[in-house]
């Protein structure tokens, strides 16, 4: 249906597919009712094959383009899975949902760092945006792997650099939730659109350490960093680097996530 109105009605078609995997799950049922000899973890054998020929009529030709946008379900949430691993070798770009950082209170759910963009390069996002992004993501990475130290013999056992990064990192987790205008009726949070613009500032500005003397809260569920200032209490903005509570507020979703892909 999408190939008649790309090629013959000559028009730019928005395929939404929900999901993917049903696809390859209805190939696998087939292929055992056939009696056809399963592949690794039960997967029908032509699975890489069936897979690709459907995602490699998503194409743009000289009348016009297919544009989809694909729900994936990643089985046990494995990213190793083979239904996975075909399906995003043909995605240009991905947003991976986290229960982790659903359980943290920390919405829109999104994980930067397991998210990505074949978009996200300097010739298309431009310099800034680029460089930042891979700040971002090298701040959160950081942060994931002091974790378990941090577990285990606290956050007082890092050095002061290493400390820094947590606070920048946890302020930038904050940072990245941001109400949204559907779910108002149920948190009471008025939505908020947020410019590219101020999402790159206010990233940049919480990797400088501008806001180390704010608590962390005062970041969780703005719009624009400067609303940080007003939300946050001035008799207790200083000496607030590391400790604050975690949010524990309804979910919430927004798109300032996007700006560390």
């Amino acid at each position: 249906m999408a190939e008649y109105f790309r090629d013959d009605e000559r028009r730019d078609v928005l395929l939404l597919i929900d999901n993917i995997f049903r696809f390859i799950q209805a190939g696998m049922e087939v292929s055992g009712l056939m009696g056809q000899m399963p592949s690794r973890l039960g997967y029908q054998p032509t699975m890489g094959t069936e897979l690709s020929q459907v995602e490699e009529r998503i194409a743009n030709t000289d009348t016009g383009a297919i544009t989809s946008i694909q729900a994936v379900y990643v089985p046990a949430d494995d990213f190793t899975d083979p239904a996975a691993v075909h399906t995003f070798s043909h995605l240009s770009a991905s947003i991976v949902l986290s229960r982790a950082r659903a359980s943290e209170g920390l919405f829109p759910a999104i994980d930067p760092l397991q998210s990505s963009s074949k978009m996200a390069t300097p010739g298309i996002v431009g310099a800034r945006h680029y460089a930042l992004a891979q700040e971002i993501r090298r701040t959160l990475a950081q942060y994931a792997q002091l974790r378990d130290i941090i577990a285990m013999l606290g956050l007082e056992q890092l050095s002061r650099e290493d400390r820094n990064v947590v606070a920048r990192a946890r302020r930038l987790e904050r940072f990245l939730t941001q109400p949204f205008f559907t779910t108002m009726q149920f948190t009471g949070l008025e939505g908020r659109f947020v410019a590219l613009e101020d999402a790159l500032d206010g990233c940049e500005r919480i990797l400088r350490d501008e806001f180390k003397d704010y608590p962390e809260n005062s970041l969780y569920m703005i719009g624009a960093i400067d609303e940080a200032k007003a939300k946050a209490n001035p008799g207790q903005g200083a000496g607030r680097t590391e400790a604050a509570s975690d949010p524990k507020t309804g979910p919430e979703s927004g798109n300032k996530t996007a700006t560390a892909g």
